[in-house]
């Protein structure tokens, strides 16, 4: 059983401290804890562009159809939000920028009992600023409900009291630097409406106006498990932590993965263009495409999303060792047009070691986020790469129209982008492989292209 990389935003941090971002395995699949079995969590990505806004949604899913429902319907709900948002500030702003709504999540805790995970929304609409918010969802695995505050505590202890007072304790040990935020702080709800169940207690999470980060106060077991009801009590305290466990597997590779030879490919007779697949990896699309690769003798190139190779490791391998070409294409696929030179930093550094981790390749080519570029400082890090032929169109189109859109378009040294997280890009690759050869064209990686220039 794979478990997830817990995703944090300080991807430096990670990155210093020399943590693995692979998933972990489990010594048993579907290993039991009390009546629950332990989740083998997976990730979804949905990506949507349009001219008016972009969206970028990450979350989790599990065994349980009633929790990935909830899931679900939060991801929709908060799509729904941002394109009535969005149309508003359009009508009022008349503003030619695209917005964007930015969602990611951490798992934060499972056991036998619980599944906790925080979802962090980035909302950008131009010249109404960047909006960043939290929802943290306690799960009760023996149900699949998200359990809300006042199903955790007990009816006749007022908690938010209690929180108060130990998150004040807290903050108050911690420094000077909290004495602001002390001051703001008030016992009521809404300063305490996002709490996560994990093994060593109730973690607390505090907006801080001077931080784009929440502040993180736990509070021990021992204190808070007196305030929950006691069927969440037992299991509260009989809970143990499932952390991620190193294995030799997630340590990199020591294989010597052999470059693809041109040579060996050669269908044309000398018109070269370029496939390459955004997004992934997923662990059945991909390893589909790689499949048809395999059928045509030809050779791809792949811009993979850091987050999702910590949950893929595998098949991401699986590319590299099919002789494919890998590229960066940032951590969570953010619009990097919000972000600082640090956190792009953060997000094509970190997914560039993860990448080299479990690929065993240098990793030269970066494709950023809706064609964004980045700023001056990686124009020289690597070769940034962009596309020729690419539709948002093709999304709703069968294969068979996809193909003949792009046939339309194709020349010598075209830069094709398709996605490998479509179950339908499948068969677009079978049908547009069989054509371009038809048509004396030779498939080759875009770093190969790139050099050519």
């Amino acid at each position: 059983m794979r478990q997830p990389i817990i995703y944090t935003i300080l991807f430096v941090l990670l990155t210093a401290s020399g943590c693995s971002f692979i998933a972990n395995a489990n010594e048993e699949s579907g290993e039991k804890m009390g009546n629950q079995a332990m989740y083998d969590v997976s990730i979804e990505t949905d990506i949507s562009e349009f001219e008016e806004y972009h969206m970028t949604a990450h979350y989790p899913q599990t065994p349980n159809n009633q929790i990935d429902q909830t899931i679900i319907d939060y991801v929709n709900q908060q799509k729904a939000l941002f394109k009535q948002e969005s149309y508003k500030s359009k009508q009022k702003n008349d503003g030619s920028q695209a917005h964007e709504l930015h969602i990611d999540f951490e798992v934060i805790h499972q056991n036998q009992r619980f599944f906790v995970v925080r979802f962090i929304e980035t909302i950008d609409l131009g010249e109404g600023g960047v909006m960043t918010k939290q929802t943290v969802l306690n799960f009760d695995k023996k149900n699949g409900k998200a359990l809300s505050l006042e199903e955790l505590f007990k009816e006749d202890i007022y908690y938010v009291d209690r929180l108060h007072d130990w998150t004040k304790e807290k903050l108050i040990d911690a420094g000077e630097e909290n004495a602001k935020l002390l001051d703001k702080l008030e016992a009521k709800p809404e300063f305490y409406e996002d709490v996560a169940l994990t093994g060593e207690g109730v973690l607390v999470f505090i907006n801080d106006p001077a931080s784009e980060e929440p502040i993180r106060v736990m509070i021990e077991k021992d204190k808070v498990s007196k305030l929950l009801r006691s069927e969440y009590a037992d299991a509260f305290k009989e809970a143990a932590e499932v952390g991620a466990k190193p294995t030799s597997e997630n340590q990199g590779s020591d294989n010597k993965y052999q470059d693809f030879s041109l040579e060996n490919h050669l269908h044309g007779e000398g018109k070269e263009v370029a496939l390459t697949f955004d997004d992934g990896p997923h662990p059945e699309v991909t390893r589909k495409i790689l499949d048809v690769l395999d059928k045509y003798e030809a050779k791809a190139s792949f811009f993979m999303i850091g987050k999702r190779v910590g949950y893929y490791p595998e098949v991401a391998r699986e590319v590299s060792e099919h002789g494919h070409e890998i590229g960066n294409h940032t951590w969570n696929h953010p619009r990097l047009g919000r972000l600082s030179d640090e956190q792009i930093n953060q997000q094509i550094s970190s997914t560039q070691t993860i990448l080299e981790q479990v690929t065993g390749q240098r990793v030269d080519l970066l494709r950023l986020p809706f064609g964004n570029l980045p700023s001056a400082n990686y124009q020289e890090e690597g070769n940034v790469v962009p596309w020729t032929i690419y539709s948002e169109k093709w999304e709703d189109l069968k294969p068979e129209a996809v193909t003949e859109d792009i046939l339309s378009e194709v020349e010598e040294d075209s830069i094709i982008l398709l996605h490998d997280l479509q179950l339908s890009t499948v068969e677009t690759v079978d049908l547009l492989l069989e054509k371009l050869y038809a048509k004396g064209y030779e498939v080759v990686p875009v770093g190969h292209l790139i050099d050519k220039q």
